[in-house]
């Protein structure tokens, strides 16, 4: 299923998937795709998104979490945090499941 046929809703569950190796290189997190040989610089906000995802959790999971990390309102980090999935999604970084349930 391509990225742009994918729903993404409040019960969505987003996980990492296979093939990708990182590390912290200073301030930012290097990804790539061993198979696709993509690679991306992810901010420190960015990387902690990914550092979370090593377990499946829902978009609002992640925005709690990020919120109470960095102090600020989950409702307010929402939508950037729902773009840079979607972007994640777009990069075969990470998968959604729009029918499982965390």
């Amino acid at each position: 299923m391509s990225a742009t046929t994918i729903e993404m809703n409040e019960r969505s569950v987003y996980s990492r998937r296979d093939g990708w190796i990182s590390a912290w290189v200073g301030d930012e997190l290097i990804m790539m795709s061993a198979e696709s040989s993509v690679y991306l610089s992810l901010s420190h906000v960015g990387g902690r998104i990914w550092e979370l995802l090593e377990a499946p959790r829902t978009a609002n999971s992640l925005c709690q979490a990020l919120a109470t990390e960095y102090t600020m309102g989950s409702v307010d980090i929402r939508a950037e945090v729902l773009a840079f999935l979607e972007k994640l999604v777009t990069q075969d970084a990470i998968e959604v499941d729009s029918q499982q349930v965390v």
